[in-house]
């Protein structure tokens, strides 16, 4: 399977709207805002991880 370079950009760029939207809808408390975020960066550190390692997979 063979993923074009524009296809992972469309998909980045939706996951980052995704994780605007859910940042906007966090409840408007300082420390809950603050920890929601944290968990929205982690996750999507997590899934940019595994993105690349799948794109990485994919050109070997």
């Amino acid at each position: 399977m063979k993923m074009k370079l524009s296809s992972f950009a469309w998909g980045l760029g939706v996951g980052l709207v995704a994780g605007m939207v859910v940042e906007m809808a966090i409840p408007s408390n300082p420390k809950a805002r603050k920890t929601a975020a944290g968990n929205v960066m982690r996750r999507m550190g997590n899934a940019l991880d595994s993105a690349v390692d799948d794109v990485n997979h994919m050109m070997k």
